[in-house]
Protein backbone atom coordinates (compact mmCIF):
# COMPACT_ATOMS: atom_id res chain seq x y z
CA UNK A 1 0.00 0.00 0.00
CA UNK A 2 2.79 2.39 0.76
CA UNK A 3 4.77 1.91 -2.51
CA UNK A 4 1.16 2.33 -3.88
CA UNK A 5 0.60 5.33 -2.75
CA UNK A 6 4.65 6.57 -3.46
CA UNK A 7 4.09 5.48 -6.93
CA UNK A 8 0.81 6.49 -7.72
CA UNK A 9 0.72 10.43 -6.00
CA UNK A 10 4.24 10.95 -7.20
CA UNK A 11 3.57 10.25 -10.67
CA UNK A 12 0.53 12.64 -10.76
CA UNK A 13 2.78 15.25 -9.28
CA UNK A 14 4.25 15.64 -12.38
CA UNK A 15 1.95 17.49 -14.38
CA UNK A 16 1.19 20.39 -11.66
CA UNK A 17 4.71 20.99 -10.95
CA UNK A 18 5.65 20.94 -14.45
CA UNK A 19 2.99 23.95 -14.55
CA UNK A 20 4.61 25.52 -11.70
CA UNK A 21 8.10 25.49 -13.30
CA UNK A 22 7.34 26.78 -16.74
CA UNK A 23 4.86 29.80 -15.63
CA UNK A 24 7.78 30.51 -12.74
CA UNK A 25 10.59 30.32 -15.53
CA UNK A 26 8.54 32.75 -17.57
CA UNK A 27 8.66 35.12 -14.57
CA UNK A 28 4.44 34.50 -14.45
CA UNK A 29 1.92 33.58 -11.99
CA UNK A 30 -1.37 33.17 -13.20
CA UNK A 31 -4.48 31.36 -11.54
CA UNK A 32 -3.51 28.09 -12.67
CA UNK A 33 -0.41 28.96 -11.18
CA UNK A 34 -1.87 28.96 -7.50
CA UNK A 35 -4.02 25.58 -7.87
CA UNK A 36 -0.72 23.91 -9.71
CA UNK A 37 1.25 24.43 -6.75
CA UNK A 38 -1.36 23.42 -4.14
CA UNK A 39 -2.71 20.29 -5.81
CA UNK A 40 0.92 19.39 -6.38
CA UNK A 41 2.07 19.87 -3.27
CA UNK A 42 -0.93 17.80 -1.78
CA UNK A 43 0.16 14.62 -4.15
CA UNK A 44 3.85 15.19 -2.69
CA UNK A 45 2.41 14.97 0.62
CA UNK A 46 0.30 11.55 -0.12
CA UNK A 47 3.49 10.17 -1.86
CA UNK A 48 5.67 11.15 1.26
CA UNK A 49 3.00 9.24 3.51
CA UNK A 50 3.55 6.37 1.24
CA UNK A 51 7.10 6.16 1.58
CA UNK A 52 6.86 6.80 5.12
CA UNK A 53 4.41 3.51 5.58
CA UNK A 54 7.09 1.94 3.75
CA UNK A 55 9.63 2.62 4.96
CA UNK A 56 7.84 1.51 8.69
CA UNK A 57 6.46 -1.38 7.48
CA UNK A 58 9.13 -3.02 4.84
CA UNK A 59 10.94 -6.51 5.76
CA UNK A 60 13.81 -6.21 3.25
CA UNK A 61 15.80 -3.37 1.44
CA UNK A 62 13.41 -1.91 -1.13
CA UNK A 63 15.46 1.60 -1.37
CA UNK A 64 17.64 -0.30 -3.90
CA UNK A 65 15.54 -0.66 -7.21
CA UNK A 66 14.02 3.11 -6.17
CA UNK A 67 17.87 4.43 -5.83
CA UNK A 68 18.49 2.52 -9.12
CA UNK A 69 15.73 4.48 -10.68
CA UNK A 70 16.69 7.92 -9.56
CA UNK A 71 18.55 8.29 -13.20
CA UNK A 72 15.57 7.49 -14.92
CA UNK A 73 13.37 9.45 -13.09
CA UNK A 74 15.50 12.89 -13.85
CA UNK A 75 16.02 12.00 -16.90
CA UNK A 76 12.02 11.99 -17.43
CA UNK A 77 11.56 14.82 -15.25
CA UNK A 78 13.88 16.81 -17.39
CA UNK A 79 12.47 16.08 -20.77
CA UNK A 80 9.14 16.61 -19.20
CA UNK A 81 10.10 20.03 -18.67
CA UNK A 82 11.45 20.36 -21.87
CA UNK A 83 8.28 19.30 -23.58
CA UNK A 84 9.86 16.43 -24.46
CA UNK A 85 8.68 13.39 -22.84
CA UNK A 86 6.39 11.99 -25.49
CA UNK A 87 10.03 11.38 -27.64
CA UNK A 88 10.56 7.03 -27.31
CA UNK A 89 12.94 7.46 -24.90
CA UNK A 90 11.96 9.19 -22.25
CA UNK A 91 8.25 7.39 -22.16
CA UNK A 92 10.81 4.40 -21.85
CA UNK A 93 12.44 5.54 -19.20
CA UNK A 94 9.31 6.68 -17.37
CA UNK A 95 8.45 3.02 -17.83
CA UNK A 96 11.30 1.58 -16.33
CA UNK A 97 11.36 4.12 -13.58
CA UNK A 98 7.20 3.55 -12.98
CA UNK A 99 8.60 -0.92 -12.82
CA UNK A 100 11.16 -0.20 -9.99
CA UNK A 101 8.40 -0.08 -7.92
CA UNK A 102 7.69 -3.98 -8.63
CA UNK A 103 11.07 -5.28 -7.52
CA UNK A 104 10.74 -2.79 -4.32
CA UNK A 105 7.10 -4.12 -3.53
CA UNK A 106 8.92 -7.87 -3.76
CA UNK A 107 12.37 -6.91 -1.31
CA UNK A 108 9.67 -5.25 1.04
CA UNK A 109 7.99 -8.33 1.54
CA UNK A 110 11.33 -10.12 2.41
CA UNK A 111 11.41 -11.83 -0.60
CA UNK A 112 14.32 -13.39 -2.28
CA UNK A 113 16.45 -10.65 -4.80
CA UNK A 114 15.99 -13.09 -7.58
CA UNK A 115 12.24 -12.94 -7.66
CA UNK A 116 12.46 -9.07 -7.42
CA UNK A 117 14.90 -9.38 -10.54
CA UNK A 118 12.37 -11.19 -12.46
CA UNK A 119 8.98 -9.04 -11.69
CA UNK A 120 11.23 -5.79 -13.01
CA UNK A 121 12.11 -7.61 -15.73
CA UNK A 122 8.65 -9.04 -16.52
CA UNK A 123 7.74 -5.63 -16.86
CA UNK A 124 10.52 -3.78 -18.56
CA UNK A 125 10.63 -6.48 -21.50
CA UNK A 126 6.44 -5.99 -21.62
CA UNK A 127 6.78 -2.27 -21.54
CA UNK A 128 9.36 -1.68 -23.86
CA UNK A 129 7.84 -4.27 -26.56
CA UNK A 130 4.46 -2.30 -25.57
CA UNK A 131 5.86 1.08 -26.30
CA UNK A 132 7.09 0.18 -29.53
CA UNK A 133 4.04 -0.78 -30.42
CA UNK A 134 1.59 1.78 -29.20
CA UNK A 135 3.32 4.22 -30.80
CA UNK A 136 3.37 2.88 -34.50
CA UNK A 137 -0.36 2.09 -33.47
CA UNK A 138 -1.27 5.77 -32.77
CA UNK A 139 0.85 7.20 -35.55
CA UNK A 140 -1.80 4.76 -37.81
CA UNK A 141 -4.78 6.29 -36.14
CA UNK A 142 -3.61 9.79 -36.84
CA UNK A 143 -3.68 8.91 -40.55
CA UNK A 144 0.26 8.71 -40.58
CA UNK A 145 1.85 5.88 -42.61
CA UNK A 146 5.37 4.65 -39.81
CA UNK A 147 7.17 2.03 -40.82
CA UNK A 148 5.84 -1.19 -38.94
CA UNK A 149 9.30 -3.07 -38.91
CA UNK A 150 10.19 -1.79 -35.79
CA UNK A 151 7.42 -2.94 -33.85
CA UNK A 152 7.42 -6.08 -35.29
CA UNK A 153 11.23 -6.51 -34.48
CA UNK A 154 10.63 -5.03 -30.63
CA UNK A 155 7.54 -7.49 -30.03
CA UNK A 156 9.32 -10.91 -30.96
CA UNK A 157 13.00 -9.58 -29.86
CA UNK A 158 11.67 -8.77 -26.65
CA UNK A 159 9.62 -12.28 -26.49
CA UNK A 160 13.12 -14.19 -27.26
CA UNK A 161 14.86 -12.38 -24.46
CA UNK A 162 11.91 -13.87 -22.12
CA UNK A 163 12.24 -16.96 -23.34
CA UNK A 164 16.62 -16.97 -23.16
CA UNK A 165 15.50 -15.20 -19.30
CA UNK A 166 13.56 -17.95 -18.20
CA UNK A 167 16.14 -20.55 -19.66
CA UNK A 168 18.34 -18.86 -17.40
CA UNK A 169 15.49 -18.89 -14.31
CA UNK A 170 15.53 -15.39 -14.06
CA UNK A 171 11.78 -15.78 -15.02
CA UNK A 172 8.85 -17.83 -14.56
CA UNK A 173 7.25 -19.70 -18.09
CA UNK A 174 3.66 -18.20 -17.86
CA UNK A 175 5.61 -15.03 -18.21
CA UNK A 176 7.11 -15.87 -21.47
CA UNK A 177 3.99 -17.25 -23.02
CA UNK A 178 1.45 -14.16 -21.77
CA UNK A 179 4.83 -11.84 -23.60
CA UNK A 180 4.35 -14.38 -27.25
CA UNK A 181 0.60 -13.78 -26.65
CA UNK A 182 1.30 -9.87 -26.18
CA UNK A 183 3.67 -10.59 -29.55
CA UNK A 184 1.49 -12.46 -31.80
CA UNK A 185 -1.89 -10.03 -30.96
CA UNK A 186 0.23 -6.44 -31.65
CA UNK A 187 1.43 -8.09 -35.24
CA UNK A 188 -1.99 -9.66 -36.00
CA UNK A 189 -3.16 -5.67 -35.20
CA UNK A 190 -0.17 -4.14 -37.46
CA UNK A 191 -2.05 -5.81 -40.13
CA UNK A 192 -5.78 -4.83 -39.72
CA UNK A 193 -6.93 -1.08 -40.07
CA UNK A 194 -6.20 0.88 -37.73
CA UNK A 195 -7.95 1.68 -34.17
CA UNK A 196 -9.03 4.56 -32.03
CA UNK A 197 -5.88 5.35 -29.61
CA UNK A 198 -8.46 4.90 -26.51
CA UNK A 199 -8.68 0.98 -28.28
CA UNK A 200 -5.30 0.80 -28.37
CA UNK A 201 -4.93 2.35 -24.69
CA UNK A 202 -7.46 -0.18 -22.84
CA UNK A 203 -5.80 -3.18 -24.62
CA UNK A 204 -2.26 -2.43 -23.87
CA UNK A 205 -3.39 -2.48 -20.30
CA UNK A 206 -5.31 -5.84 -20.18
CA UNK A 207 -2.11 -6.87 -21.45
CA UNK A 208 -0.46 -5.17 -19.22
CA UNK A 209 -2.51 -6.50 -16.62
CA UNK A 210 -2.13 -9.99 -17.98
CA UNK A 211 1.94 -9.95 -17.84
CA UNK A 212 1.59 -8.89 -14.16
CA UNK A 213 0.04 -11.89 -13.52
CA UNK A 214 1.20 -14.45 -15.23
CA UNK A 215 4.43 -13.60 -13.69
CA UNK A 216 2.43 -13.42 -10.26
CA UNK A 217 0.89 -17.00 -11.38
CA UNK A 218 4.38 -18.75 -12.33
CA UNK A 219 5.82 -17.69 -8.87
CA UNK A 220 2.63 -19.06 -6.92
CA UNK A 221 3.54 -22.54 -9.21
CA UNK A 222 6.92 -22.61 -7.96
CA UNK A 223 5.75 -22.38 -4.05
CA UNK A 224 5.48 -18.67 -3.68
CA UNK A 225 2.53 -17.84 -1.08
CA UNK A 226 0.88 -14.84 -3.12
CA UNK A 227 -2.71 -13.86 -3.05
CA UNK A 228 -3.49 -15.46 -6.05
CA UNK A 229 -3.99 -18.40 -3.83
CA UNK A 230 -7.62 -16.97 -3.09
CA UNK A 231 -8.18 -16.77 -6.39
CA UNK A 232 -10.62 -19.52 -6.80
CA UNK A 233 -13.10 -18.25 -3.76
CA UNK A 234 -13.13 -14.89 -5.43
CA UNK A 235 -13.81 -16.80 -8.74
CA UNK A 236 -17.19 -19.01 -7.01
CA UNK A 237 -18.47 -15.53 -5.33
CA UNK A 238 -18.13 -13.63 -8.11
CA UNK A 239 -19.57 -16.22 -10.65
CA UNK A 240 -22.33 -16.55 -8.28
CA UNK A 241 -23.16 -12.29 -8.27
CA UNK A 242 -22.49 -12.50 -12.18
CA UNK A 243 -25.03 -15.49 -12.51
CA UNK A 244 -28.37 -12.80 -11.25
CA UNK A 245 -26.77 -9.56 -13.10
CA UNK A 246 -26.38 -11.71 -15.95
CA UNK A 247 -30.39 -12.14 -16.37
CA UNK A 248 -31.09 -8.84 -14.54
CA UNK A 249 -29.11 -7.28 -17.81
CA UNK A 250 -30.27 -9.31 -20.62
CA UNK A 251 -34.27 -8.31 -19.41
CA UNK A 252 -32.74 -4.51 -18.95
CA UNK A 253 -31.35 -4.43 -22.63
CA UNK A 254 -34.67 -6.05 -24.50
CA UNK A 255 -36.81 -3.58 -22.82
CA UNK A 256 -34.10 -0.70 -23.60
CA UNK A 257 -33.16 -1.74 -27.00
CA UNK A 258 -29.93 0.50 -26.72
CA UNK A 259 -26.55 -0.33 -24.90
CA UNK A 260 -25.25 1.85 -22.07
CA UNK A 261 -22.09 2.80 -20.20
CA UNK A 262 -23.28 0.68 -17.07
CA UNK A 263 -23.69 -2.34 -19.32
CA UNK A 264 -20.46 -1.97 -20.97
CA UNK A 265 -18.89 -1.71 -17.51
CA UNK A 266 -20.23 -4.71 -16.67
CA UNK A 267 -19.28 -6.27 -19.25
CA UNK A 268 -15.93 -5.77 -17.78
CA UNK A 269 -16.54 -7.92 -14.57
CA UNK A 270 -17.35 -10.74 -16.92
CA UNK A 271 -14.02 -10.61 -18.48
CA UNK A 272 -12.52 -10.53 -15.25
CA UNK A 273 -14.17 -13.60 -13.87
CA UNK A 274 -13.45 -15.53 -16.99
CA UNK A 275 -9.85 -14.27 -16.25
CA UNK A 276 -9.93 -15.53 -12.92
CA UNK A 277 -11.68 -18.98 -14.19
CA UNK A 278 -8.16 -19.71 -16.23
CA UNK A 279 -6.32 -18.97 -13.43
CA UNK A 280 -8.23 -21.21 -11.21
CA UNK A 281 -8.00 -24.42 -14.08
CA UNK A 282 -3.76 -23.37 -13.86
CA UNK A 283 -4.28 -23.94 -10.14
CA UNK A 284 -6.07 -26.96 -10.10
CA UNK A 285 -4.60 -28.20 -13.71
CA UNK A 286 -8.15 -30.16 -14.39
CA UNK A 287 -10.79 -30.05 -17.05
CA UNK A 288 -13.15 -28.15 -14.98
CA UNK A 289 -16.42 -27.29 -17.30
CA UNK A 290 -17.51 -24.02 -14.91
CA UNK A 291 -14.47 -21.71 -16.27
CA UNK A 292 -14.65 -23.09 -19.66
CA UNK A 293 -18.26 -22.33 -20.16
CA UNK A 294 -17.84 -18.66 -18.67
CA UNK A 295 -15.14 -17.83 -21.21
CA UNK A 296 -17.38 -19.83 -24.22
CA UNK A 297 -19.96 -17.20 -22.69
CA UNK A 298 -17.87 -14.30 -22.51
CA UNK A 299 -16.72 -14.36 -25.99
CA UNK A 300 -20.20 -15.04 -27.32
CA UNK A 301 -21.13 -11.60 -25.48
CA UNK A 302 -18.50 -9.79 -27.03
CA UNK A 303 -20.06 -11.01 -30.43
CA UNK A 304 -23.81 -10.23 -29.79
CA UNK A 305 -22.82 -6.60 -28.41
CA UNK A 306 -21.81 -5.60 -31.65
CA UNK A 307 -25.21 -6.89 -33.29
CA UNK A 308 -28.40 -4.43 -33.37
CA UNK A 309 -31.07 -4.97 -30.93
CA UNK A 310 -32.25 -8.11 -29.26
CA UNK A 311 -28.71 -9.55 -30.10
CA UNK A 312 -27.32 -7.61 -27.13
CA UNK A 313 -29.92 -8.54 -24.70
CA UNK A 314 -30.05 -12.18 -25.65
CA UNK A 315 -26.50 -12.03 -25.49
CA UNK A 316 -26.27 -11.40 -21.49
CA UNK A 317 -29.36 -14.08 -21.19
CA UNK A 318 -26.82 -16.63 -22.86
CA UNK A 319 -24.30 -15.79 -20.92
CA UNK A 320 -26.69 -16.42 -17.88
CA UNK A 321 -27.77 -19.64 -18.44
CA UNK A 322 -24.38 -21.35 -19.42
CA UNK A 323 -22.82 -19.80 -16.23
CA UNK A 324 -26.16 -21.24 -14.28
CA UNK A 325 -25.57 -24.70 -16.03
CA UNK A 326 -22.58 -26.03 -14.02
Amino acid sequence: MGLFLLGLFGFLARHPLKLVYQDLRKGKRYPRTELALKVGGAYLALALVGFLLTALTAKGPFLLPLLLAVPLGVYMLWADTSNRSRDLFPEIAAALAMASLAPAGVLAGGLEPGIALGSFLALAIRDIAALYYARTQVLRARSRNPKHYPAHLALWTFSLLALLLQGQGLLPAPTTLALFLLAFYGSVALLRPPVEARIIGWTQMGFGLLVVLATALGYTLEGLPTALLGMPLLHRFLGWTLVGLAFLAGLYLLLRKEINRPARLLLGLYDLNALLGLLYLAFLWKPLPHPLLALIGVVLLHLLLKKPHPWPGIGFLLLGFLLLWH
